[in-house]
């Protein structure tokens, strides 16, 4: 009978790593499960932090496919040396003390599914699906189709980005609390959708909204949603995307939490997909239609008014309307 530790015992093993016990010879803190792929044991490990860890060791030439796990578990390929040798690892690392019981599961879940002879893949990515709802914190309230086409256009724009340049991700600074969707050095977008064909009127949230940056120029670009079954623009499709083109997937997850969209494929944010109709891009000049502090005397709102939330109809800004080319060339600033 094996020494290794039994996969039932998974939280107590974590114990015993983070106390200093345990270690075969691999560089970080593991222990080896009776558990096994062709490339080795399956291992117990702990990370930097003393996160509960799973490394499923991985023969030459495997290349599981890419999940997305959600915010509170991190998903890598990582090599160590064990006793002089490289070893290739899929690595699992819950970010989350709070849900390291449900970890424990998900291992597990996972472990039995390999022993019955599903692939690493098939192993990883099925569990987590069934998991998932207990792996992510559940958002506040469900959101209305309003604020997931806002988030659908914003992404749109992201995606676009990113075909430029995989770190362009950066210049979307709305959901790190900057007052406008795009931003990059003197330079703002603001990106705001309509539901049906032929809308104009959008929603103004604050006085700051459609302030330009000090020196600098603001942008707004308008985009029509049509809600269709089955529509290709979803916050799935375009935060699966997104994800996988960004040079950095874990600070990219952050700015989708912070929108309070936690798991892309949360049910709630997917209750609703669309296909693009139309976008016009508009430069917001002095003649454009808003309130903002500059359009006051002395550059500041009245006293006593402290915020404002307004709708603007974009037919009467046709004068600050600019050319479909303009954008391209708009986005290329934003991903230098």
């Amino acid at each position: 009978m094996s020494d290794a530790p039994a996969k039932s015992s998974v939280s107590g093993q974590w114990k015993v790593l983070r106390t200093g016990g345990g270690g075969d010879g691999l560089e970080v803190p593991s222990l080896p499960l009776e558990a096994r792929t062709a490339a080795g044991p399956i291992r117990l490990a702990v990370g930097p932090n003393d996160e509960a860890r799973l490394l499923i060791p991985l023969a030459h030439g495997d290349h599981p496919q890419a999940i997305e796990p959600g915010p509170a578990l991190r998903i890598t390929t990582s090599t160590f040396t064990h006793k002089g040798r490289a070893a290739r690892f899929l690595d699992l690392m819950c970010l989350s003390s709070e849900l390291e019981g449900v970890f424990a599961d998900l291992v597990d879940e996972m472990i039995t599914r390999i022993e019955s002879g599903s692939s690493i893949s098939e192993a990883v990515s099925g569990t987590i699906d069934d998991f998932r709802a207990l792996l992510v914190p559940a958002s506040s309230r469900e959101p209305d189709r309003n604020r997931i086409a806002g988030l659908v256009a914003e992404l749109v724009v992201l995606n676009r980005l990113l075909d430029i340049s995989n770190n362009a991700w950066r210049a979307w600074r709305g959901p790190a609390g900057d007052r406008h969707d795009f931003r990059i050095r003197d330079n703002s977008l603001e990106v705001k959708a309509s539901l049906r064909a032929g809308a104009s009127v959008v929603t103004i949230n604050g006085l700051e909204q459609l302030e330009p940056p000090a020196g600098g120029a603001l942008h707004l670009l308008h985009m029509t949603l049509e809600p269709v079954d089955g529509g290709l623009l979803s916050i799935s499709a375009l935060g699966a995307r997104a994800l996988a083109h960004a040079d950095d997937p874990p600070g990219l997850r952050d700015m989708l939490a912070a929108t309070g969209c936690n798991d892309i494929h949360d049910p709630g944010w997917n209750r609703y997909s669309f296909r693009q109709e139309a976008e016009r891009l508009y430069s917001v000049s002095p003649n454009f239609p808003c309130i903002a502090p500059s359009r006051f005397e002395g550059g500041k709102a009245p006293v006593g008014i402290v915020d404002a939330t307004y709708r603007i109809d974009l037919g009467f800004a046709a004068e600050c309307a600019l050319p479909p080319a303009r954008l391209g060339e708009l986005l290329k600033e934003f991903a230098s």
